[in-house]
């Protein structure tokens, strides 16, 4: 038989702890002042809030903030799109403002191959183009009676930078000029640009870049005969 003690705190003993046949001790005084003080399950009633969810009722019940409000699905019917993947026509749909038109990159395949054959080394080659020219015979055989001054045609040269002016006489002597106009009325000598003739040939050219839209010959004869002179005014 094994007899168990235990100390008495209080009053510094050594005391036995009692069983009784079924081997539960017996105890005298306990301290149960840290314990739950409720006498029985049943005074926790009113205590608790009691669920019934066999009466619980979803549409009356209380939501949670922010909780859907939807009573059910089928009133979502009106505010989704349906698609019906099956009947869609790609080709026939609408399209947003801004798409490609291109029904298929079929269409763009010319293009690229065209752009593929200009690019050589990795450089794209560009071509500018012919350059468009004018020549116009402003004098043709045109004789000058002695003492008199002949104002050749006018031409327009407004969609060219650079003019040549070419020709021959058989008056060697005296100048020839060139006129300008923005009017094809109003004219005015070209002062800084003198048209030398050659003595032996009789022959003249003089190529100036000019910003007028109108150029025009002067040409003056002061000798005691008459004289013959072809001019061409060329523009590119």
């Amino acid at each position: 038989m094994s007899i168990i003690v235990v100390k008495d705190a209080t009053n510094s003993k050594l005391r036995e702890l009692e069983s009784n046949a079924s081997g539960q001790l017996k105890v005298t005084m306990a301290d149960v002042s840290s314990l739950a003080t409720e006498s029985s399950l049943s005074s926790l009633s009113s205590k608790v809030t009691a669920v019934d969810t066999g009466a619980v009722v979803v549409s009356s019940s209380a939501l949670p903030s922010g909780a859907a409000t939807e009573a059910s699905l089928s009133s979502l019917n009106s505010k989704v799109t349906a698609v019906d993947t099956g009947a869609v026509v790609v080709s026939g749909c609408a399209l947003p403002a801004g798409a490609a038109t291109e029904a298929s990159m079929s269409s763009a395949s010319g293009s690229l191959t065209t752009l593929a054959g200009a690019v050589t080394g990795g450089i794209v080659q560009v071509s500018s183009g012919s350059v468009s020219s004018s020549a116009s015979q402003v004098f043709t055989n045109q004789a000058i009676g002695a003492g008199l001054t002949v104002k050749s045609s006018s031409v327009d040269v407004d969609a060219f930078k650079s003019v040549c002016v070419f020709g021959s006489t058989d008056n060697t002597n005296d100048p020839l000029e060139i006129e300008v106009s923005n009017d094809n009325s109003t004219w005015f000598e070209l002062n800084n640009h003198f048209i030398s003739i050659d003595y032996s040939s009789g022959h003249f050219g003089l190529n100036v870049d000019i910003s007028a839209r109108y150029i025009r010959l002067s040409k003056k004869n002061n000798g005691a005969s008459g004289e013959i002179i072809s001019a061409i005014i060329s523009a590119k």
